[in-house]
């Protein structure tokens, strides 16, 4: 029983740490964020870190992964709940996602990742690939799947990323909204097109 107890509390100590630094990495970014800021944010020691973590890049990598492992059981349950499966369903899931607050992470620590430096790049890179290997599976599973659900899953999370990373930089001028509905509509025409040999006509 002690030790089931002392595994909670080291349980419970992980994950106030990933969650602070979340929320600094998410309003800051994962270089201006410091161990001193997230033990005061968490009301966990500094030393706690390294005990967990081995140092702030391995804090920031547990960021990454908290972050990822979130928006992929936010986009199943999304898919889940869709009326109708498909390529509009799963860009209606990733926007459903992309507007919560807890999505800020992904755009505020994207250009760190591409860093060839960055402690986070590899592991961005990883998490990527993972939900990309969702979007393709996702894509070959529906009713009229598509001729080529990898490359596609490539564009569909290269438009949506870019949609919300404009609208994080802009949001006054960007709506986010209209520009999923039309991101969805060249979707559809393309694949009916794709389906058919002939294209929809207006």
């Amino acid at each position: 029983m002690a030790s089931t107890r002392k595994q909670e509390i080291s349980e419970e100590t992980r994950r106030r740490l990933v969650a602070a630094a979340t929320e600094l990495a998410a309003e800051r970014g994962a270089t201006a964020m410091s161990i001193q800021a997230v033990a005061e944010l968490s009301g966990i020691s500094r030393g706690s870190v390294a005990w967990h973590f081995g140092s702030k890049d391995g804090l920031i990598r547990a960021v990454v992964e908290e972050s990822f492992r979130w928006a992929l059981t936010q986009l199943r349950d999304n898919l889940a709940a869709a009326t109708e499966p498909g390529v509009a369903a799963l860009i209606e899931a990733n926007f459903a996602i992309m507007s919560q607050p807890e999505a800020r992470i992904f755009a505020t620590i994207l250009l760190e990742a591409t860093s060839k430096d960055s402690p986070v790049r590899d592991t961005y890179a990883e998490q990527y690939r993972t939900l990309r290997r969702y979007y393709g599976d996702y894509l070959r599973s529906v009713s009229a799947p598509v001729a080529d659900p990898d490359a596609v899953a490539v564009a569909l999370l290269g438009g949506t990323l870019g949609i919300n990373i404009q609208h994080r930089l802009d949001p006054d001028h960007v709506d986010r909204r209209a520009a999923v509905t039309a991101l969805e509509t060249v979707y559809a025409r393309a694949l009916t097109k794709t389906h058919t040999g002939t294209e929809v006509p207006d």
